[in-house]
């Protein structure tokens, strides 16, 4: 459960007029045991003394579930040593909910931001307070299908790593490419390097044509890729959609994003466990993995 104004602060009580989510992911062991329809039931023990029963139960928030396949795409960028921060089931990217015009949205919902580790496994080499000292930095960012562009943004400077510059939430999104993908389904790239979008509204892209470099600019700490897929054109007033990528190799899994974060990137290279290392089709990497994509 966290604060509603805080996704990524769990709690276990809510301060009277706050407002509480309580965010679940449950594991099935097969496609046919979805359900189609989900209602959620709420029991409540009440304090002794009261006029009211012990237990107070109520069901509600019906909703139903959509169990149409993830979309197959390509991949957003090329080669190896690309680490999936903030995939399922780990980090902040799940638990954005955003309150606007009396809806929540959860944009972000399967959003991965991918930071490239070098051959020795570091995230940085050299001067930390440079862009060009990030691995990730100037990597080639491709379409993952072919796509009509609806939104191409460019001209926000770079931020400089670890020491960002507030940004207004015009700006929080960076230089960055949307794609029409299909009727409902547009992907999203953020947080590009100045003057390296490579496209504009309403051109005609095919997949795994480069659109832009990876970045620094816009709400970010350090270079990396924001990637999602999400129902409307907007990185805000959108639901977040899943996906899988339809050919990867699974390199191994690094450490927990709390644990990354605690390290020191310029000493100390990302622990790889190579347990079930190997080639992937039609899967989403999850938090933590370290994948290798192919080359165009």
């Amino acid at each position: 459960m966290s604060l509603l104004t805080s996704g990524t602060e769990p709690t276990t009580a809510l301060a009277p007029s706050t407002v509480g989510v309580i965010w679940l992911d449950v594991p099935l062991d097969n496609s046919s045991a979805v359900p189609s329809r989900i209602d959620h039931e709420l029991t409540v023990t009440v304090p002794p003394g009261l006029p009211v029963p012990e237990t107070i139960t109520s069901v509600g928030g019906a909703a139903d579930v959509d169990t149409n396949p993830p979309m197959v795409i390509g991949p957003p960028l090329e080669g190896g040593g690309w680490f999936a921060v903030g995939s399922c089931c780990d980090g902040p990217h799940r638990r954005t909910a955003q309150p606007i015009n009396n809806k929540l949205w959860v944009a972000q919902r399967f959003a991965i931001d991918f930071n490239k580790i070098n051959d020795q496994g570091f995230l940085v080499v050299g001067d930390r307070t440079l862009n060009e000292s990030w691995p990730t930095y100037d990597q080639p960012v491709l379409a993952v299908a072919d796509a009509e562009v609806t939104a191409a943004q460019d001209g926000f400077p770079n931020q400089i790593p670890e020491a960002p510059t507030p940004v207004t939430i015009d700006q929080a999104d960076g230089n960055h490419v949307i794609l029409k993908l299909s009727d409902g389904r547009y992907a999203f790239y953020a947080h590009l390097k100045p003057g390296s979008i490579a496209v504009k509204a309403g051109d005609r892209v095919t997949k795994g044509q480069q659109i832009g470099r990876t970045g620094n600019s816009g709400s970010s700490t350090g270079a990396h890729l924001h990637f999602q897929l999400m129902d409307r054109p907007s990185a805000l007033v959108a639901d977040g959609l899943p996906y899988e990528f339809d050919s990867f190799s699974l390199t191994g899994h690094g450490p927990a994003l709390a644990d990354l974060m605690s390290t020191d990137p310029a000493t100390t290279p990302v622990t790889i466990n190579t347990t079930g290392a190997g080639p992937r089709t039609d899967q989403l990497p999850l938090s933590a993995d370290i994948v290798e994509f192919p080359t165009p």
